[in-house]
């Protein structure tokens, strides 16, 4: 598999209407995340996009299993990303059964992953695996009025990459394939030193990504780019994409979904074939 890195180029028409019909669909285009060509050469890019052919990274996949914090635990909820994956892949290649399990828990960071991760990940026994942790190792060091960010309730650097290490190592040795999500956004204000904090955390994601040469949803370049030019062209200072500055809104798993979704090699135009039947189904 090859790394590579797209970009989230978001038009000038909409980054002064701020349409939300058009974000979607240009989230599906240029999805901010690494699209990852197979060992020969085939990505979502490659294939027709009108017709519902199971991806090539996605062939012979059965079970998912999504690991994450509170983000992902709450992202089981009728249009939550999570949920949004499930429904969009089952809808779309239901001969192939796949299965989406959240294993999400409020509050975990990378320490309390490596603990539970044979139980909620290995003896899930999933064909693929994502994960989503960043937010709490980063955020849990502000508190307890620590304005550096290096409390003790936080995970320093360093442990954190050796945790995400460890549990790519242990995944793959079970011969379980990896996507790493990098950590959305703590609170909408983008100078806020949680967020610089956490720069670095994400190029952790990043390089770890590369250097196994695994699909990486680099959901900062999209958070960033949608909040910025809400900022700019709207002047609105609430939260646009989250509910509390860190939970995502209807927007926000959006995002999270569709840039998942294309990582994954589901085209863009495949996806928008069945928006319909999706929002029926998350009206019940």
């Amino acid at each position: 598999m090859a790394y590579n890195s797209c970009r989230l180029d978001l038009p000038s028409t909409f980054m002064g209407t701020l349409n939300w019909n058009r974000l979607q669909q240009q989230l599906r285009v240029a999805t901010c995340g690494v699209i990852v060509a197979s060992s020969i050469g085939l990505s979502w890019a490659s294939q027709s996009p009108q017709t519902s052919t199971v991806p090539f990274d996605l062939q012979g996949t059965k079970r998912i299993v999504c690991l994450g914090d509170s983000i992902t635990q709450i992202g089981e909820g009728p249009g939550g990303y999570v949920w949004l994956l499930r429904h969009y892949l089952n809808d779309l290649y239901p001969q192939q059964g796949i299965e989406v399990i959240n294993a999400g828990i409020s509050g975990n960071k990378s320490t309390d992953m490596i603990a539970r991760f044979q139980t909620d990940v290995l003896d899930k026994k999933p064909d693929l695996l994502t994960i989503s942790v960043g937010v709490n190792d980063v955020w849990h060091g502000f508190y307890d009025n620590h304005p550096l960010g290096d409390g003790p309730r936080g995970v320093k650097l360093e442990d954190y990459r050796q945790n995400v290490d460890t549990m790519i190592r242990r995944a793959q040795s079970s011969g379980i394939r990896v996507v790493i999500l990098s950590a959305t956004v703590i609170h909408e204000d983008l100078k806020d030193p949680m967020n610089i904090k956490a720069e670095k955390y994400n190029s952790a994601l990043k390089d770890l990504a590369k250097q196994y040469r695994l699909p990486f949803v680099d959901y900062q370049k999209a958070f960033r780019a949608i909040i910025s030019a809400y900022r700019l062209n709207a002047g609105g200072r609430d939260n646009l994409l989250t509910v509390d500055g860190v939970h995502m809104n209807a927007e926000g798993n959006k995002v999270m979904a569709h840039a998942l979704l294309t990582t994954l090699g589901v085209p863009p135009e495949v996806q928008a074939s069945v928006d319909g039947q999706i929002a029926k189904e998350e009206k019940g």
